[in-house]
């Protein structure tokens, strides 16, 4: 029905809503037409007002939250299973929590992305500027002197225009992909180039493991907190973790389970955690307390994404740094060498 559809922090905000007004007792009628209200657009508040009406109706919230088109599979589903266990207000919390970790990770993802990228475009503009502009206006006030830069300058310099500028043509070039295949996917399309390139940078990015497995535990966790059985747990799963390795893994556990092994051993055998987090299921099997576990390994992954962002610009920047200091220091001794030719000879 509605053109609208939340974004990660949005569906957060909104789950928290939900579970607040349920935990006050506020029929969830009387709380959609409150947080209608002060809805921030016309869209949002019509969409909410729309959805009280359904419920004053009698009709089931999960129906109501599908009708909308707004809000994505997984809140449907286990705003259903809520309402079925009367645990929506809990459900709803819960939603919550996972979608603002999800925001914050995928934003600290989006900003380790959108720095060095940054730096680079800075870095290849500034060489190109030195090379081509910087550089030829000392040889002319060198050939004004009587004194001409050595012919491996010249060359050095020529090279290192010629190279910055072609890089710099290829970073333009591969912007602009990236902003069509990113306008291209906001429209429901997919480019098979850059489709191929993400799942290939997904199956090998230590940081995208690691946000596969913490969306997968996260979402395991929820579902067998809320009493779904582990297989239909891990049928949802895979439908969030948007990395083929992981669902392949995934695949791997749900073929064990289908026949017969526990979970222990299917998880183990599947390969989908490290030896340490594979001692914490199976303590989490005999206990009973799975899905504190999982939950516990959620927020492991999740330290493990910062970690890796955080050292893969650590390794970036200084290397960047390194590249624009050498290739400046190149450039002052091609510069200064015929300089202090011609002091000595003044001298």
């Amino acid at each position: 029905m509605a053109a609208k559809v939340y974004s990660g922090r949005e569906l957060s905000a909104f789950c928290l809503q939900v579970s607040i007004l349920l935990k006050a007792a506020v029929p969830l009628d009387e709380g959609l037409y409150l947080m209608a209200e002060d809805a921030p657009t016309e869209e949002e508040k019509k969409l909410l007002h729309t959805m009280g009406e359904d419920v004053e109706l009698g009709d089931p919230f999960f129906e109501s939250l599908e009708r909308t088109g707004a809000f994505p599979p997984y809140v449907v589903r286990m705003a259903k299973l809520g309402q079925q266990s009367g645990t929506l207000d809990q459900m709803m919390e819960s939603l919550a929590d996972y979608y603002e970790k999800e925001y914050y990770m995928m934003k600290n993802i989006r900003n380790a992305i959108t720095y060095p990228v940054m730096m680079v475009g800075m870095l290849l503009i500034v060489l190109f500027v030195l090379f081509t502009r910087v550089m030829p206006v000392f040889e002319q006030v060198y050939a004004q002197l009587g004194v001409q830069m050595s012919p491996l300058s010249r060359a050095a310099s020529r090279l290192g225009g010629i190279l910055s500028g072609a890089a710099l043509v290829v970073f333009v070039l591969l912007a602009v992909a990236v902003t069509v295949a990113a306008i291209a996917a906001g429209a429901g399309k997919e480019l098979t180039i850059a489709h191929k390139l993400m799942e290939r940078l997904k199956r090998n990015s230590k940081t995208a493991m690691a946000a596969a497995g913490r969306r997968f535990t996260a979402v395991l966790a929820l579902t067998i907190r809320s009493g779904m059985e582990l297989d239909k747990g891990m049928e949802l799963a895979r439908e969030l973790v948007d990395n083929s390795a992981v669902a392949e893994k995934i695949d791997v556990c749900s073929e064990k389970l289908q026949l017969g092994e526990g979970y222990y051993e299917a998880m183990k055998e599947s390969g989908l955690f490290s030896s340490f987090h594979i001692q914490m299921i199976k303590v989490g099997v005999r206990s009973g307390k799975m899905d504190e576990v999982l939950q516990n390994i959620s927020d492991d992954y999740e330290q493990q994404a910062d970690a890796s962002i955080d050292a893969m610009v650590a390794r970036l920047e200084p290397t960047l740094v390194a590249v624009l200091a050498v290739a400046v220091g190149l450039i002052l001794l091609s510069v200064m060498l015929p300089l202090a030719g011609i002091l000595a000879g003044v001298g």
